[in-house]
């Protein structure tokens, strides 16, 4: 800070102390000139101020405020003069202007000057003992002691500017800012006025993200860099609230702060930032079902940030952090909360693998840990995940397969939106998520969309009465739903986390193989749209295994749901019933027929169970794995049915006749492609070749890991024997991990190596990587 913009801060400072002096300035007197005079109704004040630390600045400046004192007494006037100081005032100084000049000189630092304001100081130590909004510390829980902030990726564009026909818009200066920002520059564009909208889907780490502005706002002002300090509110606590005066207040009498009035105070006057947490907990009363209705409920629920940005001083922007598809559109957004006003719009990404470790590298035991591909890298579910030791433990560990992974997480998850809506519990959070996960099969896509009375229909089911104002807000942040282009008009939202919405939709499966002849509201498997993804499958696996259930009673619900037509249904209960190895065996006339369902993947494995009472007729499967080699007489029957990949058999000519009748087969991913051509390499090591196979096929296919028994699938016997060591040499260098779902071991590999695996397949004989050394020594 150059002398000449401290003493125009400290100029700024006298103007808010002497609202009525707002004028005053520098002036020259007596022939010397003064930094500023603030003439008053009541008193005259003349500052001086410096930064220079040397007594000759006291002796240089003395004079003029002791004549200034002097000045006024013979007239009867009341006077005062400031000597401010950028660093604490000297003693000497202290002692030449007292005992040379005049006692009455105030000689003061900048500090205590604008504490005179506000005790921003006072302020800024309470507000780092309160809460964060919704972030938590995953090892203590506490909502105080938070962990280090790992820095996202924040991709930052200009929101739409939409004023209202004949409303002045209120200008603010938006800073240049790249696409791909840091939170330097983020801070910087709050610094020069900029409002800001700071969004991200659930777990991402908004408040994390809103509490290291804070910090950095903060280390600024005391450190004298700036004039301005951060106010930040957790805007569920101001409920009903539209008067941006009444809500500071709020939060300072929450705080325990003196003196409210002179925080708003400040704020008015141009010496703090606003800074709102959680724009997507706010609801507003009256509700009814209707799109615009839910709208209107919506820009009602936000009227007090919208008001905040209308009051804030011109050189004030406003920055506020919520979930981004609490509103239909982006447009919408903004007129919500800037009134059309000029705002930016930062988008926090997921953890990069590094940033990931990093963020791990917090956490006893979980630094080094392997990320298995299944993984969401937001900080909140890598933290819950790292607090429980479930990373460190890798291999071997069925804590992170990905079914008893999703289901721990869909939990997790549910906890946390129950602690931050209180009243509702964690479980009713959860049944609430896996009843619209079930209303969303109803649509091509299994994910939606859905419409708000959709949602609030799984609530009511759920809750057996509609919800409250108040419980509307969690129904429109539910985690995991977002928008595409087409649900900004129509107002309905679909699970963008697609790993979510399987995880959820296991639980109506359960629970109809539990009691298949129970009468459960919400539950109509006839409109599902087809079969679940393989993590629904393998949670619903995980679920009844928990539950001990027998495995006859997962034949008389498979038998139930066909009786009752219900396609989707059946194929659900026969892959789960291959994921937990429960033989389907023709019983006299019964079979297990299996007809017009969407499966999007069946996996039917050497070792796996008897399936030889399974008929498939005009079924559509988007995935066929067949792994390792089956007995022809154990696998279903397949009548008039579509394949697309069939991964596992070389070709239609591979596909036992007799078990396959009237099929159309799209694709062949094994058959004489780059993997044949790979074997055919005489120019690489054989070692070399098997790692390069088993690599792409954990790698570079579709699907999240590998059985055991998948591996050696198109390899001759020479090169099969090769498979052990070649993945003991991957996992030494952490390329892959093994984990079981029921009996079968799985092989996944670590999201974070994949740069190092492209640039192996695509470099194999050459580089230092140890790979490169390693396969050559593996040998028949």
């Amino acid at each position: 800070m150059s002398s000449f913009e401290f003493e125009e801060d400290v100029r700024r400072v006298a103007r808010a102390l002497w609202p009525s002096a707002e004028h005053g300035g520098p002036e020259i007197v007596n022939g010397r000139e003064v930094d500023g005079v603030f003439d008053t109704e009541e008193v005259s004040h003349m500052v001086e101020a410096t930064m220079d630390r040397r007594i000759d600045k006291a002796h240089n400046v003395g004079p003029k405020l002791r004549d200034h004192l002097k000045k006024a007494r013979a007239r009867g006037a009341f006077a005062k003069a400031w000597f401010v100081t950028y660093h604490p005032p000297t003693a000497d100084q202290r002692k030449v202007l007292h005992s040379d000049y005049d006692r009455s000189i105030e000689v003061v630092s900048y500090d205590q000057f604008r504490s005179k304001i506000v005790d921003a100081r006072e302020y800024l130590r309470l507000r780092d003992r309160a809460s964060w909004g919704s972030a938590s510390n995953p090892t203590t829980n506490s909502a105080v002691e938070l962990i280090k902030y790992v820095p996202l990726g924040i991709a930052v564009t200009a929101g739409a500017l939409r004023p209202k026909p004949g409303h002045p818009r209120k200008t603010s200066r938006v800073a240049p800012i790249k696409t791909e920002s840091s939170i330097a520059e983020i801070v910087s564009a709050i610094e020069s006025g900029a409002n800001l909208a700071l969004l991200g889907d659930y777990g991402a780490g908004k408040s994390m993200t809103l509490r290291e502005i804070h910090s950095r706002l903060r280390d600024k002002y005391l450190r004298n860099e700036s004039h301005r300090f951060p106010i930040t509110l957790s805007l569920r606590r101001h409920f009903g609230q539209e008067d941006p005066a009444e809500a500071i207040s709020r939060h300072a009498h929450h705080l325990g702060f003196p003196s409210p009035h002179k925080l708003v105070n400040a704020w008015k006057s141009g010496f703090a930032y606003i800074l709102l947490d959680g724009f997507d907990e706010l609801a507003a009363p009256g509700w009814s079902g209707s799109t615009e209705a839910i709208r209107e409920n919506r820009r009602a629920a936000t009227i007090l940030i919208k008001e905040f940005t209308r009051e804030a001083p011109p050189e004030v922007g406003v920055a506020v952090a919520g979930r981004r598809f609490y509103f239909d559109s982006l447009d919408e957004m903004g007129r919500s909360l800037f009134d059309g006003s000029p705002h930016l719009i930062a988008s926090l990404s997921d953890f990069t693998d590094e940033q990931a470790r990093k963020f791990l590298g917090q956490f006893e035991n979980s630094e080094g840990g392997a990320l298995p591909d299944w993984l969401p890298v937001r900080p909140l579910l890598l933290g819950h995940l790292a607090a429980e030791g479930v990373i460190h433990n890798v291999a071997g560990s069925e804590g992170l397969a990905p079914a008893p992974g999703w289901d721990w997480l869909l939990s997790t998850i549910s906890e946390r939106e129950s602690f931050i809506k209180q009243g509702v519990d964690g479980v009713a959070v959860r049944t609430v998520i896996e009843q619209l996960a079930g209303f969303a099969r109803q649509t091509p896509q299994g994910v939606g969309p859905v419409t708000m009375n959709d949602i609030v229909d799984a609530f009511t089911v759920v809750r057996r009465q509609p919800p409250s104002d108040r419980e509307l807000t969690l129904l429109q942040r539910l985690p995991g739903l977002g928008g595409e282009e087409d649900d900004s008009e129509k107002g309905t939202r679909r699970f963008v986390d697609i790993d979510l919405a399987s995880a959820a939709q296991a639980a109506h499966v359960t629970r109809f193989i539990v009691d298949p002849h129970g009468d459960y509201a919400g539950f109509d498997p006839k409109k599902w749209n087809s079969s679940m993804e393989p993590l629904g499958i393998e949670v619903a696996a995980h679920q009844l295994a928990t539950l001990e259930i027998p495995e006859g009673q997962i034949r008389k619900a498979l038998d139930r749901a066909i009786r009752t037509d219900c396609g989707e249904l059946a194929a659900d209960i026969v892959r789960i019933a291959i994921s937990l190895d429960i033989d389907l065996q023709p019983s006299g006339a019964l079979s297990y027929s299996v007809t017009n369902a969407i499966i999007p993947s069946l996996d039917i494995s050497e070792g796996g169970p008897d399936l030889s009472g399974v008929d498939f007729t005009h079924c559509l499967f988007s995935e066929l794995i067949v792994s390792g080699d089956p007995a022809i007489a154990r696998i279903p029957h397949f009548s008039s049915c579509d394949f697309g990949e069939t991964i596992g058999r070389l070709g239609e000519s591979d596909m036992p006749a007799d078990n396959f009748q009237s099929c159309d087969f799209a694709e062949f991913p094994d058959a004489a492609d780059r993997n044949a051509a790979i074997m055919d390499a005489s120019i690489l090591p054989i070692g070399t070749r098997v790692v390069m196979i088993l690599l792409r096929k954990l790698y570079m296919q579709r699907g999240s890991g590998r059985k055991d028994s998948a591996l050696t699938r198109g390899m001759s016997a020479t090169d099969a024997a090769l498979v052990a060591p070649a993945l003991r040499l991957l996992q030494r260098e952490g390329l892959v991990f093994a984990t079981r779902q029921g009996k079968n071991k799985i092989w996944l590999p670590d999201r974070s190596a994949g740069p190092r695996v492209r640039a192996f397949l695509e470099a194999p004989r050459v580089g230092d990587d140890p790979l490169v050394n390693g396969s050559k020594g593996i040998s028949s």
